[in-house]
């Protein structure tokens, strides 16, 4: 059916109109954005459990953090797997594996064998643990595994900070 132009004009500015309506009620309502959990975790030889922390209908990458106050290429061989360049005269003082939980449902399991040191700031230095899939509405907790003493590591405030893969959108 072809619209005259009357109509189509019609059409159209009451279709301007609903938008100019819908867009500050859009902006007014608050997005669901899932904060990103972060907390510290224990380094001594044994099992700990996370308090629950909440999770959206995403993706999420788990990442370990330490303090960088060691020389870079010392910390990298402590965590594990050097970079290309670099040898280890030393093995890994990293032996974890991890575990996520909803409720008594295992989400996900990893077990770390080496982690890679592949994220380097001035004062911190990370590694990607891995990923899982979260729920709508959900409730998490993390289950960290320590399997032998980690020595020095345990002195730079090692945390897991855990976040959405980018390319989710808040409302999601």
């Amino acid at each position: 059916m072809a619209l005259s132009r009357r109509d189509f004009l019609m059409k159209s500015l009451s279709g301007a109109a609903v938008t100019g309506l819908a867009a500050p009620a859009a902006r007014a309502m608050s997005l669901h954005c899932t904060p990103a959990p972060k907390f510290p975790v224990p380094m001594d030889i044994g099992t700990w459990r996370s308090p629950e922390f909440p999770v959206g209908k995403h993706d999420y990458h788990m990442w370990f953090i330490v303090d960088r106050s060691l020389p870079l290429e010392q910390l990298d061989c402590d965590l594990g797997a050097a970079p290309a360049a670099h040898r280890c005269d030393t093995p890994s003082l990293l032996d974890i594996d991890w575990k996520v939980w909803d409720g008594k449902t295992l989400v996900k399991s990893w077990y770390a064998d080496p982690v890679r040191a592949d994220g380097w700031a001035a004062t911190a230095t990370s590694c990607l643990l891995g990923d899982f899939d979260g729920r709508r509405n959900g409730m998490f907790t993390l289950e960290w595994n320590v399997r032998k003493d980690p020595g020095r590591l345990r002195d730079l405030h090692p945390r897991i900070e855990i976040v959405k893969n980018p390319g989710y959108w808040c409302w999601l």
